[in-house]
């Protein structure tokens, strides 16, 4: 169920690509992709917020919502299946290079 680092470099390719940056330049960045499910309550009512974080060795991140494209290339790339998806935080990706930094 993981991403490679070929596979977070095309992810990372996508996001420039998206953000109208011609190259990636950010890909060797990436120390992290997580995909997360959040739950707050408004009134009697939970809202559910799914989304895909990138986070970066140099502090930042992104956040891929579930109604962007590259969350469900994302979700494909890792078979990841609706009844995992129901996890609060799945690891997707870790780069060991940017562990404790």
């Amino acid at each position: 169920m993981g991403i490679t680092i070929d596979e977070a470099k095309r992810i990372s390719q996508k996001i420039s690509l998206a953000n109208g940056v011609p190259d990636d330049t950010l890909s060797e960045d990436i120390a992290e992709i997580a995909y997360r499910t959040d739950v707050f309550e408004c009134g009697d009512t939970p809202v559910i917020d799914r989304h895909i974080d990138i986070d970066y060795s140099f502090g930042d991140h992104y956040e891929v919502h579930e109604d962007d494209p590259l969350f469900q290339f994302i979700c494909t790339l890792c078979s990841l299946s609706s009844a995992q998806a129901e996890e609060e935080e799945i690891i997707l990706y870790q780069n060991e290079g940017t562990i404790g930094e």
